[in-house]
């Protein structure tokens, strides 16, 4: 230190300066979370170059004040309004920036935060968390609510602050689990409600002023609220009004289809609705105490192939093909009466391979009970039709990728080939 202090070239680099400016902190108590902020920004000095923390707007968009951080899918979320050729038309919309793999929690974004913050000029920024809650004792709810407002007032006496909340540690999720007739379900709740409810309506609060001419003269109010629970991102999301994703967008309207939209199913031919798909099981108590399990099904259907039992090979036919040699054999019969008998017999040797029965028509009956609906390598059926917009109805491709699946059954082949044999 003698030989710095001599010489007069000398200058305090930016790492020795966040040190001296950490050994401060630590020393008054000036902490963001559980860390100082000049230590966050040393842990996180090597990967400064990487991240974004600007954004280009458009001519004719700002900034409303408000980030949600979606810690599930590693995604912050920044709200702009974009004003159209009306003036008095605004849409909001989201521009979205990846998450590096150390921002897990708060702690490891607030470097990220306060480089957003310094962009804009932020004077104070302000973390509500559990270990906020901890350092001044609020261990109940009246404590909680004094500290949530001394630190919001504090904000609000800046020009330029930015505060931000831990919702999971602040709020938290129920999950509860239970078991009924269609199987296991799954509920969540919201567990300290009226805390919710408080940080809802200050991640409203926020505000954006753009009436002065110095930039920097204007008020900014941000609100950022970091969430890693998926069912409390999607509340909030929704209570906030905060606008969706593309990705939401899309999943949304496939969610609406598979409540409204009536879909045919390949295997059995009959309509349903997807939501509505289900297979349950309910318990049945008999006379001498024993509990049986009923599986109540919506589908029933084959799930083989069809071959013909008098041919020398027993020739294999899709149930397509099945249904469309029975409607030339009948009529054949409405042709030649003369010849009904023989027809009439023709129509009997199809069988299905799967339990033995004669071949009447593709949609008829079943051996087979389960859900509507198929999946093979990842390509739900339903999905397609959702996605092409074929409601009620079949596509060519669907039924071959059905009947396909049945002829590749290798039960069903070691069968057929020891039916062969026999003959």
């Amino acid at each position: 230190m003698t030989m710095q202090r001599s010489d007069s070239n000398y200058q305090i680099g930016e790492i020795e300066a966040l040190n001296i400016a950490d050994r401060t902190a630590q020393q008054y108590q000036i902490f963001i979370g559980s860390e100082t902020l000049p230590r966050l920004l040393l842990r996180n000095k090597p990967a400064d170059s990487n991240h974004p923390h600007t954004h280009q707007l458009l001519p004719n968009s700002k900034y409303t004040g408000r980030i949600i951080v979606d810690l599930h899918n590693k995604h912050i979320r920044i709200e702009v309004s974009e004003h159209g050729k009306n003036a008095n038309s605004c849409q909001s919309s989201i521009i979205e920036h990846e998450l590096h793999p150390n921002e897990t929690n708060v702690q490891t974004l607030l470097e990220r935060l306060t480089a957003y913050g310094k962009s804009r000029n932020v004077q104070l920024l302000q973390l509500i968390d559990l270990n906020l809650l901890a350092s001044q004792g609020a261990y109940d709810e009246k404590k909680v609510y004094e500290t949530l407002k001394d630190r919001y007032d504090e904000c609000v006496a800046y020009t330029r602050s930015m505060i931000v909340y831990d919702l999971d540690a602040l709020v938290g999720v129920n999950k509860s689990e239970s078991d009924s007739n269609t199987g296991r379900s799954t509920s969540y709740t919201i567990h300290n409600q009226s805390i919710y409810t408080y940080v809802l309506a200050r991640f409203r609060d926020r505000a954006m002023e753009d009436i002065q001419k110095d930039e920097t003269d204007n008020v900014e109010r941000w609100a950022v609220a970091v969430i890693r629970e998926p069912f409390l991102l999607r509340q909030f999301c929704l209570d906030a009004q905060y606008p969706r994703t593309r990705q939401e967008e899309k999943e949304l309207e496939l969610e609406r289809h598979m409540a409204e939209d009536l879909l045919k199913c390949v295997k059995c031919k009959n309509f349903y609705i997807e939501n509505e798909n289900r297979m349950g099981m309910f318990m049945c108590k008999t006379s001498l105490n024993k509990i049986h399990f009923i599986i109540s099904v919506n589908c029933i259907h084959h799930d083989g192939f069809v071959f013909d039992n008098e041919t020398a090979d027993l020739t294999i036919y899709t149930p397509s093909e099945a249904a469309k040699l029975l409607r030339e054999l009948e009529r054949k019969v409405i042709k030649y009466p003369n010849r009904r008998e023989e027809f009439e017999r023709q129509t009997k040797n199809l069988k299905w391979i799967c339990c033995d029965e004669t071949f009447t028509s593709a949609h008829a009956g079943g051996c087979k009970r389960g859900k509507h609906g198929f999946s093979l390598h990842g390509n739900d059926s339903m999905s397609r039709q959702l996605t092409n917009g074929r409601i009620n109805r079949l596509d060519k491709a669907t039924i071959e990728q059905w009947e396909d699946a049945c002829r590749a059954n290798e039960e069903y082949n070691e069968k057929w080939l020891t039916l062969a044999k026999e003959y």
